[in-house]
């Protein structure tokens, strides 16, 4: 793709950072702040919505048009004319600007990001693809670096990041690549194309990957090894001021370090896998040794995550490093039957009148809307270093027990969502204490409002969500 050419025009610098954000998903709240405090003085939030109204009411006056004629009411026929050839001058010339306000002030999708390991199946985007989208992503910041001075910093470290990251392209045959998708899927296309050879190769290293019931913990595991088992990461740590302290006790938040649990994060090497993306990775969960000390308890939740990927709220696969990390978290006591859930200054800020009853997409629609602000105004942290989210669910079990959370009737909303096969999001929840207590995890819908749902926030440092 050709290098954008440096820009001072605010909506084609808006739409750099929309088209940056699907590229670089973690930080896509980051650049769609930016946006917006660019997009204010060009269509202002207030305008855009008085004009979408317009549209809408322009949408609607032909049918009203046609009910006066039917009725000869000529005055009402001479009013409503008159109204919409007003809304048509007020909408007229700023097409432009309300596509690139859309981009910006009307934000519900989660952006999957297209590097992370395992979501090509996904986001559809293949290996040569990825790395056109490698490129495109570094010429657009540095693009943005001359173009937007106040971001600069941002841009040139996610410039870096993109540069240093390795997109693989595969020589495969489409036989082969397509296995990594749906191995089924693949061996009747290799059978249909007559590719014998293709299907061959295919047969032999699913037997190679196939897990089996009769063989040892041992060889499961191996058998279970993906490509996503890394080195150990090093801990996220933070000295937060006394004035981020202060202001944190008054949102509501308090400090935390989490041990690191490194012997749990060993088992990312079992996430989900494409190839095993059937019932059998229910049946191998049962044969992957625990850490000793680790309570039988948390099969269910390492069996959900064998059984769907799973992403963070930047789109990044869910791979928790389980390191020493410090983070700041609401930590007032799980609600019992009957209490109501806490308020707190946390809430005021984003908007929010409960904790209950509050579906994903109101909750992400908050963040993404005052989140930033939260962090700058208020606990006087970097947006692009810090961001504040739905409690995570390993931090939510990593607490839990000290905390005494996880023994109440109740899911706690947790970051993240699992993708289902079809790519649709489910947002990520746990916590129940009939289903599992700190062990539970499930996905529910977007727009799941129940009673029985309580929203907890964290603040953490944006370097554990990423995966590149």
């Amino acid at each position: 793709m050709a290098r954008r050419a440096v820009s001072a025009d605010p909506l084609e610098l808006v739409a750099q950072l929309t088209d940056i954000g699907t590229i670089d998903t973690v930080y896509r709240d980051v650049y769609l702040r930016r946006a917006e405090t660019l997009l204010a003085g060009a269509l202002p939030l207030a305008e855009f919505r008085r004009i979408e109204q317009e549209k809408a009411e322009l949408a609607t006056l032909p049918v009203l048009l046609g009910r006066a004629l039917e009725q000869a009411d000529w005055p009402r026929v001479k009013e409503l004319s008159s109204r919409g050839d007003m809304l048509r001058r007020s909408v007229q010339g700023k097409q432009r600007q309300l596509e690139t306000a859309r981009s910006v002030y009307v934000v519900t999708d989660v952006r999957l990001d297209p590097f992370s390991p395992g979501l090509e199946p996904f986001t559809r985007i293949a290996g040569k693809s990825r790395s056109a989208l490698r490129t495109q992503g570094i010429e657009e910041l540095a693009a943005l670096e001359q173009a937007d001075p106040p971001g600069r910093e941002l841009y040139a470290r996610r410039r870096a990041a993109l540069q240093a990251l390795t997109v693989t392209t595969s020589a495969e045959s489409p036989t082969a690549a397509a296995a990594s998708i749906d191995p089924r899927e693949a061996a009747q296309r290799a059978l249909k194309a007559g590719d014998m050879g293709g299907l061959a190769k295919l047969a032999e290293t699913l037997m190679a990957k196939a897990p089996s019931v009769g063989r040892g913990a041992s060889s499961t595991a191996g058998a279970r090894a993906t490509a996503v088992a890394t080195a150990p990461s090093a801990d996220i740590l933070t000295d937060f001021s006394d004035e981020t302290l202060q202001a944190a006790r008054r949102l509501g938040l308090a400090p935390r370090r989490l041990d690191s649990r490194a012997e749990l994060a060993s088992l990312s090497q079992y996430a989900w896998d494409p190839v095993f993306a059937d019932e059998s990775a229910r049946m191998s969960v049962k044969q992957v040794p625990l850490p000793p000390g680790t309570p039988e308890g948390f099969r269910e939740r390492l069996e959900m995550l064998m059984i769907h990927p799973a992403v963070n709220s930047g789109g990044a696969r869910h791979f928790p490093k389980l390191v020493a990390e410090d983070v700041l978290v609401e930590d007032f006591p799980d609600p019992k039957e009957g209490e109501d859930a806490p308020m707190s200054g946390l809430l005021t800020s984003l908007g929010l009148a409960s904790r209950r009853a509050l579906p994903r997409i109101a909750i992400e629609q908050a963040l993404l809307d005052r989140g930033g602000d939260v962090l700058e105004q208020e606990l006087r942290l970097d947006p692009r270093v810090f961001r504040l989210i739905c409690i995570p669910p390993d931090v939510h079990l990593r607490l839990g027990e000290a905390e005494g959370w996880g023994r109440q009737r109740f899911w706690t909303h947790f970051d993240g969502y699992l993708v289902m096969a079809d790519g649709r999001l489910r947002a990520l929840a746990g916590g129940e204490a009939q289903y599992g207590g700190l062990f539970n995890l499930l996905g529910l819908s977007r727009d799941y409002d129940s009673d029985r749902l309580m929203a907890r926030f964290a603040v953490v440092r944006r370097e554990r969500m990423e995966v590149w």
